[in-house]
Protein backbone atom coordinates (compact mmCIF):
# COMPACT_ATOMS: atom_id res chain seq x y z
CA UNK A 1 0.00 0.00 0.00
CA UNK A 2 1.37 3.13 -1.17
CA UNK A 3 2.15 6.37 1.85
CA UNK A 4 -0.88 8.30 -0.40
CA UNK A 5 -3.26 5.82 0.12
CA UNK A 6 -2.33 4.61 3.92
CA UNK A 7 -3.01 8.43 4.29
CA UNK A 8 -6.18 8.55 2.98
CA UNK A 9 -7.29 5.37 5.34
CA UNK A 10 -6.03 7.28 8.32
CA UNK A 11 -7.75 10.15 7.47
CA UNK A 12 -11.05 8.72 7.52
CA UNK A 13 -10.99 6.31 9.86
CA UNK A 14 -10.16 10.06 12.33
CA UNK A 15 -13.06 10.93 10.78
CA UNK A 16 -14.98 7.59 12.05
CA UNK A 17 -13.57 8.22 14.90
CA UNK A 18 -14.61 11.99 15.70
CA UNK A 19 -18.34 11.46 14.63
CA UNK A 20 -19.04 8.76 16.99
CA UNK A 21 -17.29 10.51 19.45
CA UNK A 22 -19.23 13.05 19.06
CA UNK A 23 -22.69 10.93 18.89
CA UNK A 24 -21.25 9.33 22.10
CA UNK A 25 -21.35 12.87 23.92
CA UNK A 26 -24.80 13.44 22.79
CA UNK A 27 -25.85 10.42 24.05
CA UNK A 28 -24.36 11.21 27.64
CA UNK A 29 -26.06 14.85 27.82
CA UNK A 30 -29.04 13.37 27.04
CA UNK A 31 -28.71 10.95 29.70
CA UNK A 32 -27.61 12.96 31.77
CA UNK A 33 -30.21 14.72 31.11
CA UNK A 34 -32.59 12.33 31.81
CA UNK A 35 -31.66 11.52 35.37
CA UNK A 36 -31.06 14.05 36.73
CA UNK A 37 -33.86 15.67 38.94
CA UNK A 38 -36.59 17.76 37.41
CA UNK A 39 -37.66 20.87 39.75
CA UNK A 40 -41.07 20.89 40.06
CA UNK A 41 -42.31 24.78 39.39
CA UNK A 42 -46.13 23.79 40.87
CA UNK A 43 -45.50 22.88 44.32
CA UNK A 44 -49.08 22.89 45.83
CA UNK A 45 -49.01 24.82 49.70
CA UNK A 46 -50.31 22.07 51.65
CA UNK A 47 -54.30 22.36 52.58
CA UNK A 48 -53.34 23.34 56.64
CA UNK A 49 -50.86 26.14 55.69
CA UNK A 50 -53.52 27.68 53.08
CA UNK A 51 -56.29 27.70 56.14
CA UNK A 52 -54.47 28.91 58.22
CA UNK A 53 -53.15 32.08 55.69
CA UNK A 54 -57.30 32.45 55.13
CA UNK A 55 -58.47 32.17 58.39
CA UNK A 56 -55.74 35.22 59.49
CA UNK A 57 -56.09 37.36 56.50
CA UNK A 58 -60.62 37.09 57.07
CA UNK A 59 -59.30 37.88 60.88
CA UNK A 60 -57.49 40.92 60.27
CA UNK A 61 -60.38 41.62 57.81
CA UNK A 62 -58.22 41.33 54.77
CA UNK A 63 -61.52 39.94 53.14
CA UNK A 64 -60.77 39.91 49.31
CA UNK A 65 -57.54 37.77 50.20
CA UNK A 66 -59.04 35.62 52.31
CA UNK A 67 -61.69 34.62 49.89
CA UNK A 68 -58.60 33.98 47.09
CA UNK A 69 -56.83 31.55 49.41
CA UNK A 70 -60.41 29.75 50.47
CA UNK A 71 -61.35 29.49 46.90
CA UNK A 72 -57.38 28.25 46.07
CA UNK A 73 -57.56 25.54 48.82
CA UNK A 74 -61.19 24.44 47.41
CA UNK A 75 -59.58 23.86 44.31
CA UNK A 76 -56.18 22.43 44.73
CA UNK A 77 -57.31 20.27 47.76
CA UNK A 78 -60.63 19.66 46.12
CA UNK A 79 -62.55 16.24 48.50
CA UNK A 80 -60.25 17.14 51.62
CA UNK A 81 -61.89 18.42 54.86
CA UNK A 82 -60.41 21.36 54.62
CA UNK A 83 -62.18 22.41 51.10
CA UNK A 84 -65.20 21.34 52.68
CA UNK A 85 -64.31 23.30 54.94
CA UNK A 86 -63.40 26.37 53.26
CA UNK A 87 -66.79 26.74 51.38
CA UNK A 88 -68.09 27.30 54.93
CA UNK A 89 -65.83 29.78 55.31
CA UNK A 90 -66.41 31.43 51.96
CA UNK A 91 -70.07 31.58 53.25
CA UNK A 92 -69.13 33.68 56.44
CA UNK A 93 -67.03 35.90 54.46
CA UNK A 94 -69.81 36.74 52.18
CA UNK A 95 -72.00 37.05 55.17
CA UNK A 96 -69.73 39.60 56.59
CA UNK A 97 -69.95 41.45 53.42
CA UNK A 98 -73.24 41.63 52.71
CA UNK A 99 -73.13 39.03 49.52
CA UNK A 100 -76.27 37.13 50.55
CA UNK A 101 -76.20 35.45 46.92
CA UNK A 102 -72.97 34.28 47.42
CA UNK A 103 -73.21 33.58 50.82
CA UNK A 104 -75.83 30.83 50.30
CA UNK A 105 -73.99 29.51 47.45
CA UNK A 106 -71.20 28.61 49.37
CA UNK A 107 -73.27 27.48 52.49
CA UNK A 108 -75.31 25.35 50.15
CA UNK A 109 -72.12 23.94 48.67
CA UNK A 110 -70.64 23.04 52.19
CA UNK A 111 -74.17 21.28 52.97
CA UNK A 112 -74.12 18.94 50.30
CA UNK A 113 -70.71 18.01 50.36
CA UNK A 114 -70.38 17.60 54.30
CA UNK A 115 -74.69 17.10 55.01
CA UNK A 116 -74.07 15.04 58.82
CA UNK A 117 -71.56 17.54 59.49
CA UNK A 118 -72.13 18.49 63.37
CA UNK A 119 -72.35 22.30 62.03
CA UNK A 120 -75.06 21.46 59.53
CA UNK A 121 -77.93 23.27 62.22
CA UNK A 122 -75.81 26.54 62.19
CA UNK A 123 -75.07 26.38 58.19
CA UNK A 124 -78.97 26.54 57.97
CA UNK A 125 -79.42 28.81 60.45
CA UNK A 126 -77.09 30.87 58.28
CA UNK A 127 -78.91 30.76 55.62
CA UNK A 128 -82.31 31.18 57.17
CA UNK A 129 -80.70 34.63 58.63
CA UNK A 130 -79.25 36.05 55.23
CA UNK A 131 -82.75 35.05 53.58
CA UNK A 132 -83.93 37.29 56.19
CA UNK A 133 -81.48 40.04 55.82
CA UNK A 134 -81.66 40.00 52.15
CA UNK A 135 -85.49 40.90 52.61
CA UNK A 136 -85.27 43.36 55.39
CA UNK A 137 -85.32 46.46 53.91
CA UNK A 138 -89.03 45.94 52.75
CA UNK A 139 -90.35 45.70 56.22
CA UNK A 140 -89.25 49.44 56.82
CA UNK A 141 -90.40 50.87 53.38
CA UNK A 142 -94.29 50.61 53.50
CA UNK A 143 -94.56 52.30 50.00
CA UNK A 144 -92.72 49.71 48.19
CA UNK A 145 -94.32 46.92 49.87
CA UNK A 146 -96.68 45.89 46.77
CA UNK A 147 -94.07 45.40 44.27
CA UNK A 148 -90.93 43.43 46.76
CA UNK A 149 -89.75 40.23 46.22
CA UNK A 150 -91.21 38.16 48.96
CA UNK A 151 -89.27 34.97 47.46
CA UNK A 152 -86.26 34.82 50.40
CA UNK A 153 -89.39 35.06 52.90
CA UNK A 154 -90.89 31.81 51.56
CA UNK A 155 -87.22 30.48 51.76
CA UNK A 156 -87.50 31.08 55.43
CA UNK A 157 -90.37 29.10 55.99
CA UNK A 158 -89.02 26.66 53.62
CA UNK A 159 -86.26 25.97 55.55
CA UNK A 160 -87.74 26.12 59.06
CA UNK A 161 -89.58 23.58 58.40
CA UNK A 162 -86.48 21.43 57.66
CA UNK A 163 -84.60 23.06 60.38
CA UNK A 164 -87.23 21.80 62.72
CA UNK A 165 -87.79 18.38 61.77
CA UNK A 166 -84.34 17.77 62.16
CA UNK A 167 -83.03 19.83 64.62
CA UNK A 168 -85.85 20.64 66.91
CA UNK A 169 -83.27 20.33 69.98
CA UNK A 170 -80.80 22.69 68.64
CA UNK A 171 -79.85 25.70 70.64
CA UNK A 172 -80.14 27.55 67.25
CA UNK A 173 -83.77 26.91 66.95
CA UNK A 174 -85.35 29.84 68.84
CA UNK A 175 -83.35 31.84 67.22
CA UNK A 176 -84.78 30.48 63.69
CA UNK A 177 -88.11 30.80 65.64
CA UNK A 178 -88.03 34.74 65.87
CA UNK A 179 -87.30 34.91 62.02
CA UNK A 180 -89.64 32.65 61.58
CA UNK A 181 -92.21 34.80 62.81
CA UNK A 182 -90.96 38.21 61.73
CA UNK A 183 -90.81 36.42 58.05
CA UNK A 184 -94.47 35.17 58.61
CA UNK A 185 -95.55 38.60 59.73
CA UNK A 186 -93.88 40.59 56.59
CA UNK A 187 -95.38 37.90 54.42
CA UNK A 188 -99.13 38.33 55.30
CA UNK A 189 -98.18 41.99 55.52
CA UNK A 190 -97.25 41.61 51.88
CA UNK A 191 -100.43 39.77 51.03
CA UNK A 192 -102.72 42.55 53.07
CA UNK A 193 -100.81 45.14 51.10
CA UNK A 194 -102.17 43.43 47.60
CA UNK A 195 -105.56 42.51 48.80
CA UNK A 196 -105.48 46.37 49.47
CA UNK A 197 -104.26 47.45 46.33
CA UNK A 198 -106.95 45.05 44.03
CA UNK A 199 -109.94 46.34 46.56
CA UNK A 200 -108.57 49.98 45.37
CA UNK A 201 -108.99 48.72 42.04
CA UNK A 202 -112.50 47.73 42.31
CA UNK A 203 -111.13 43.96 41.68
CA UNK A 204 -113.11 42.22 44.41
CA UNK A 205 -112.68 38.52 43.24
CA UNK A 206 -108.85 39.10 43.78
CA UNK A 207 -109.27 40.89 47.12
CA UNK A 208 -111.54 38.12 48.22
CA UNK A 209 -108.47 35.76 46.79
CA UNK A 210 -106.17 37.50 48.85
CA UNK A 211 -108.44 38.09 52.10
CA UNK A 212 -108.93 34.25 52.32
CA UNK A 213 -105.47 32.86 51.63
CA UNK A 214 -104.37 35.18 54.36
CA UNK A 215 -107.01 34.04 57.02
CA UNK A 216 -106.18 30.34 56.10
CA UNK A 217 -102.68 30.24 55.82
CA UNK A 218 -101.74 33.16 58.66
CA UNK A 219 -104.02 32.19 61.78
CA UNK A 220 -101.42 34.32 64.30
CA UNK A 221 -101.68 37.70 62.02
CA UNK A 222 -102.44 40.72 63.98
CA UNK A 223 -104.33 41.91 61.37
CA UNK A 224 -107.35 39.17 61.21
CA UNK A 225 -110.31 41.34 62.48
CA UNK A 226 -109.00 43.69 60.01
CA UNK A 227 -109.00 41.60 57.22
CA UNK A 228 -112.80 39.65 58.03
CA UNK A 229 -113.97 43.65 57.72
CA UNK A 230 -112.65 43.99 54.82
CA UNK A 231 -113.74 40.83 52.95
CA UNK A 232 -117.34 41.47 53.88
CA UNK A 233 -117.05 44.91 52.15
CA UNK A 234 -115.72 43.01 48.92
CA UNK A 235 -118.12 40.49 49.05
CA UNK A 236 -121.52 42.81 49.42
CA UNK A 237 -119.71 45.66 46.18
CA UNK A 238 -119.12 42.12 44.84
CA UNK A 239 -122.72 41.09 44.91
CA UNK A 240 -122.01 38.31 47.01
CA UNK A 241 -124.83 39.13 50.18
CA UNK A 242 -125.15 35.73 51.66
CA UNK A 243 -120.54 35.44 51.76
CA UNK A 244 -120.94 38.82 53.31
CA UNK A 245 -123.19 37.42 56.27
CA UNK A 246 -121.61 34.57 56.72
CA UNK A 247 -118.50 36.22 57.50
CA UNK A 248 -120.09 38.85 59.51
CA UNK A 249 -121.51 35.66 61.88
CA UNK A 250 -118.23 34.55 62.18
CA UNK A 251 -116.84 37.72 63.27
CA UNK A 252 -119.11 38.32 65.92
CA UNK A 253 -118.74 34.89 66.84
CA UNK A 254 -115.08 35.29 67.48
CA UNK A 255 -115.58 38.61 69.15
CA UNK A 256 -117.90 37.19 71.68
CA UNK A 257 -115.75 34.41 72.52
CA UNK A 258 -112.95 37.07 73.10
CA UNK A 259 -115.07 38.93 75.72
Amino acid sequence: MSAVTKSRWFAIASAIKARYSIILLIGLSFLSFACSPVQDTNIRTPARELYNQAVIASEDQFYTEAEELFRKLSTEHSGTRLATLAYLQLGELFFKRTKWDDAEVNYRSFLIRNPNSHLTPYVISQIISLNYERNRYGIFIRERSFDRDMEPNRKIIQEYQRFYLLYRQSNYLEYVTELLRNASNDLAEYEFVVGEYYFSQKAYDSAITRYLYLLKNFPKFERRNQIAERLIDAYENNQQPEQANSMRMILELQSSKSD
